[in-house]
């Protein structure tokens, strides 16, 4: 009889996956991609129904991608990256209705995890200095401050105003941190924003920075607006109007708190 003797396996093994080192992994097939088709809104729809979904007709919606193509732009076009221009549209649909963004993502084509960066990465090429100070800033020229004042003028025929001055409460999801402070007097989670606007609606200076349980009175006396004023950096004869909510000043005028005949009737209407 003869006796075999038992042959043992030399060849080295992985101490992690258990595996002949330099034995080939069976070949696995890529699973091909498939993606949503993508709709182009502003072929889609006419001037008119842009506005009704997006706030902007088309000439406004390109001209506001061209501000920010540079930093929307994808660096390559792997995957159907999205463009510079549907970018945009997505962020526009999202502030004017505050649908979920899984409804955004069903309305173009494409997956809830990409509109939220859209969004994310939209706001902060639109927030950057250079371009917000092209389109919001108040009067500091005596021609700028004569342009605002007959623009009011033409509105209700009251001279040396530039601006209303108001705050509003933004509802916001609840912080993670300082979560009470965000809740206003309405009890909801908000930021406080006080803002300046002119006679044609453009706004003129505004700060989001304020919890919701700041008072309007405390953020404007802390705004950057209200010490230029008091500065005398703005031009003499340049009038806000407030409620009565706030000071009266030389700058800033505020309604009578007990009316009387005469003058000041005519100053309230």
């Amino acid at each position: 009889m003869v006796h075999s003797t038992p042959r043992y396996n030399t060849q080295p093994m992985c101490r992690y996956c258990g595996k002949m080192a330099g034995q080939q992994e069976p070949q696995q097939h890529r699973r091909h991609r498939t993606f949503r088709e993508r709709r182009d809104v502003l072929q889609e729809y006419n001037d008119h129904q842009l506005i009704e979904r997006f706030r902007l007709d088309r000439a406004s919606i390109l001209y506001l991608t061209d501000l920010v193509r540079g930093a929307l732009r994808s660096p390559t076009a792997r995957n159907k990256a999205l463009s510079p221009k549907m970018k945009v549209a997505i962020t526009l649909r999202y502030l004017d209705t505050g649908k979920m963004q899984l409804c955004n993502s069903d309305d173009f084509g494409t997956t809830q995890s990409t509109i939220s960066r859209v969004i994310m990465q939209t706001h902060e090429a639109l927030t950057q200095g250079d371009i917000c100070w092209r389109f919001v800033g108040f009067a500091f020229t005596q021609l700028e401050v004569q342009r605002k004042q007959a623009e009011f003028i033409k509105v209700a025929g009251f001279p040396g105003v530039v601006g209303v001055v108001d705050g509003t409460n933004i509802r916001i999801i609840a912080p993670q941190e300082h979560e009470i402070e965000y809740v206003n007097r309405k009890r909801f989670h908000s930021i406080n924003v006080p803002f300046v606007f002119g006679a044609t609606y453009k706004i003129l200076d505004i700060v989001a920075k304020w919890p919701g349980s700041v008072n309007d009175i405390r953020v404007w006396n802390e705004s950057g607006l209200k010490k230029l004023l008091e500065r005398n950096i703005v031009p003499a004869g340049c009038h806000l109007l407030g409620d009565s909510a706030y000071a009266m000043k030389r700058w800033l005028l505020t309604p009578y708190l007990h009316l009387q005949p005469g003058s000041q009737s005519r100053y309230i209407r």
